[in-house]
Parts: structure tokens; sequence; C-alpha cells
């Protein structure tokens, strides 16, 4: 763990706010010069806090399907267990992968335009690797919120939520948008000037069509991936059922969640559990207490839950590159 000072945690809580805002503007936000800051941003990627800069993309908006899929798994030695997940990491499809403890050992989200797709990559999965799968759970994202994470800052609340996962719907785009997406998917500090080059068309041009990604909300937001184990972080996911349940005591609960400091996403999901939300705690204690206070405050509508740990991240984008 990096001992930070208030400076490098206000870096970071702009980055992920905005990854593409300009060093100046982070400069004016934090008090530094804009030297200082491209210092201390390069000894945070160096140091592996900063891990990679990626671009928010509503892929609803573009006709995808997301897919989560959580396997568990059997007779693997470290070796297949690798091996497994390397042939996971190279299909375009499959977006992000995590290694899991808990009741399940990997997940990962694969984005489709069809059944059909999934199905294919399910289908040579099984071929290679069926006597190594216990058990599996496939159910589809119907909506994603994602919240800053105030907790960099210290904050008692978060005040944020931008959604980027929704349901299905096409909205037209052309090849050189999808290109753009691309290219700002896997950073999203490039540079106008290489997009331009890349795209062969003129940085006006280039600003102009992010510009209406972004009103189109196809562009969400642009964020930053953490060290989180260099920052003392664990990343948990909490599953919760519900029983008793009305629309208003539901509502309740969503927005009690949503404004803690620690609570990072909201995953609404078709086949899924009631609730699932992901936190980044310290500690396992933090995440009893975390629990017991979400419990004390709805103890008439929790009906049990679970929680898994996710350790290593092999795999983080939002768009199929």
């Amino acid at each position: 763990m990096f001992k930070l000072d208030l400076k490098d945690r206000k870096i970071l809580y702009e980055l992920d706010t905005n990854s593409r805002q300009s060093y100046h503007e982070i400069a004016k936000k934090v008090g530094l010069s804009k030297d200082s800051i491209i210092y201390r941003i390069n000894k945070l990627q160096e140091n592996g806090i900063i891990k990679q800069f990626h671009t928010v993309i509503d892929v609803g908006k573009l006709g995808f399907i997301s897919f989560r899929l959580y396997l568990k798994l059997q007779n693997t030695t470290q070796k297949k267990e690798s091996e497994i997940i390397e042939f996971l990491k190279k299909q375009k499809i499959i977006t992000w992968i995590v290694s899991i403890d808990g009741e399940y050992d990997l997940g990962m989200w694969i984005l489709t335009k069809s059944i059909k797709d999934t199905n294919l990559l399910w289908k040579e999965f099984l071929k290679k690797y069926r006597d190594f799968i216990e058990k599996r759970w496939l159910t589809i994202f119907t909506k994603v919120s994602y919240f800053p994470r105030t907790y960099i800052l210290e904050k008692n609340k978060n005040r944020k939520e931008l959604v980027f996962i929704t349901e299905p719907q096409e909205i037209k785009i052309d090849d050189i948008d999808i290109k753009l997406l691309k290219m700002l998917a896997r950073n999203s500090r490039i540079s106008i000037l290489e997009l331009s080059e890349e795209l062969k068309i003129t940085p006006k041009t280039v600003t102009s069509r992010i510009k209406q990604l972004e009103k189109k909300k196809v562009i969400i937001g642009y964020r930053t991936v953490f060290g989180l184990d260099k920052l003392g972080y664990q990343y948990f996911k909490i599953h919760f059922n519900l029983h008793n349940l009305t629309e208003e005591k539901e509502k309740q609960f969503r927005s009690y969640l949503k404004l803690h400091q620690n609570v990072t996403y909201d995953n609404e999901v078709l086949g899924g559990d009631d609730i699932e939300i992901e936190v980044q705690l310290h500690t396992i204690q933090d995440l009893r207490n975390f629990i017991e206070e979400t419990k004390n405050q709805f103890a008439d509508i929790i009906k049990n839950y679970k929680y898994l740990l996710f350790y290593k991240e092999h795999k983080f984008l939002f768009f199929p590159v």
C-alpha cells in the first residue's frame, strides 16, 4: 500500500470522474502547476496505482446485449486455470474478466449483438474445457450504474451516477465513429491529434464526432482503472435477495446504497439476484460492518445475502475491440 497525500488523492478523484480532462484543468482543481500534475500522474502510473484510462460507453445504445457469466472450476491446476483465462482474454466479445474468491472462480462480461454469437462462444469453450467446469451462471445485465469513488477523498456520500449499460437500442453511427470508440475505449486520454492521424480526418472533425457521441449518450464518461491493492482496498460483490418488498422499499434501499461512499456499481440483472452491488473496502471486517449497517437499516426486506471477492482483473474494456 502506497501512502498518498491529499493532492495525490484529489488527482485520482479527478481522473476517476473524468480521465479525459486536460492537465491544465486538473491543475486548477487540485491547486498545483501543470508540470506538477504531469509529474504526479506519471509517478502514480509507474507505481501501479493508475493502471489504465478508459472511456465509458453505453453499449446498449449500440445494440449490444450484455451477458454476465460466472464459472466455478474443478480439477484445475494453476497452469490449466491460466490457460482458460488466456483463452477467454483472446475472445473479442469478452470485455472484462476477473478472478474470484467465493462461490465462483471466474466472472466475465460478454458483449454481443445476438444470442447466436454468445452461443457459438459457449460451445467452443465447452468443447475445450467442459470437464473443468463444475457449474456456471449466465445472466443478462439490464442496467448498470457507476458511482465515482468518493472514498478516495473520504467523503461521506456519493452524489453522482453514470448509467452505462442500458437495454439494447440501435443508435445509428458510422464506421469512423466505431473506430473512434475502439481507440477511446483503450485509452481515454489519447490526443485529438493521434485520433486524427489514425482516422485520417481533421482534428476539428474528431472533436465534433466526440461531442456528438457524448450528446447521444453513447459516450457516458471517462474513467480510470486503479491498482486497488496499491491503495489498500479490496473489491467485493454483494448479492442481496429480498422479501416483503414494495416498490417504495426497494427505492429506499437502492437510494441508500447509491449514496454510500464505498459503493461503486449497482447492477440490475435479468436472472440474477434482487440487488447486486459492488463495493471497495479496506478489509473483510469493513465488509462485515457494511453488511451489518445495511441489515440494520433494511432488516425487514433483506432475506439473505452472499458476497464474492474480485481479487484480480485480467481484462478491462467497455467495448469489443
